[in-house]
C-alpha cells in the first residue's frame, strides 16, 4: 500500500497548501580539474637524504633502486615537519592533480601517528583559491608508457613503491585508502586493461563490491 494510494483514498488528510512549490535549479556544470605547476613538482624530486621514507627503503632496497622508484613514481620531499614524503598524483596526460604529504619514521618505515597523524595536501598548503580537486590513482602517469602491461591496485602509495621492486611485471597503482580514488571517474582510465585488486586486510568485501565498477568502464 504505497503512500500515493493511501492519500488517494484519504484526500482530506493531505493539506497541499502548506507545501511551498520550489523551482528546481539547473545542475552545476561539471568543472574541469585544477592542476598544480609541474615545475613545483619537479623541484621536490630531490633532498632525499632528509626524506624518512627514502632513508628507510634505501636501507632495504639500496639507494640506487630506491631513487629509481622514487623518480619513476615522482615521489617528492617536503620540508614540512622537518622532512616528509610527497606522493604526487599525476594523471595519464601528465597533469599534476595534487600531492599527498605524509610523515614517516625513518627507522620503522611506518607512518608517524603520534601525537597525531601527519598528513596534508599540497593544494591546501599552497592556499590555492577555488581549487577544483579531482584526484586520480597514484601512479596513473605510468599507464601511457605501458599500454599492454597488467595492472595491480593496492591501497597505500608505499605499498605500490615496494611492490614495483619485487613484482615489476605489473604496473602498481594506489587508491590512497580503502575507498580513496576508487570512483567511476578515476578508474575510467583502466578501460580495456587487465586489473588485479590487492586490498588490505579487512577491505576484501568492500573492494569486491567495487569490482562491478571496473567491468563497467
Amino acid at each position: 500500500y504505497t503512500p500515493l494510494d493511501y492519500f488517494n483514498d484519504n484526500p482530506t488528510l493531505m493539506n497541499y497548501s502548506k507545501y511551498n512549490s520550489t523551482k528546481v535549479s539547473n545542475p552545476k556544470p561539471c568543472l574541469s580539474p585544477s592542476f598544480i605547476d609541474k615545475e613545483l613538482m619537479e623541484r621536490t624530486l630531490t633532498n632525499y637524504t632528509m626524506n624518512p621514507l627514502y632513508i628507510y627503503l634505501a636501507g632495504i632496497l639500496g639507494k640506487d633502486e630506491t631513487k629509481r622508484i622514487f623518480h619513476l613514481y615522482r615521489v617528492g620531499t617536503s620540508k614540512k615537519w622537518g622532512g616528509s614524503t610527497v606522493y604526487w598524483q599525476i594523471d595519464r596526460q601528465g597533469n599534476v592533480r595534487t600531492g599527498k604529504i605524509m610523515l614517516y619514521d625513518s627507522t620503522t618505515g611506518h607512518r608517524t601517528k603520534e601525537p597525531r597523524s601527519y598528513v596534508s595536501w599540497v593544494h591546501t598548503e599552497l592556499n590555492l583559491v577555488d581549487y577544483n580537486l579531482k584526484q586520480c590513482l597514484f601512479g596513473e602517469h605510468l599507464l601511457s608508457g605501458n599500454p599492454a602491461k597488467p595492472i595491480a591496485i593496492v591501497e597505500s602509495e608505499k605499498s605500490a613503491l615496494i611492490a614495483t621492486h619485487y613484482m615489476p611485471e605489473f604496473i602498481w597503482l594506489a587508491t590512497g585508502g580503502m575507498h580513496g580514488c576508487f570512483k567511476a571517474d578515476a578508474v575510467g582510465v583502466l578501460k580495456g586493461r587487465t586489473v588485479m585488486l590487492c586490498p588490505d586486510l579487512g577491505a576484501k568485501e568492500i573492494w569486491q563490491s567495487k569490482m562491478a565498477m571496473l567491468f563497467s568502464v
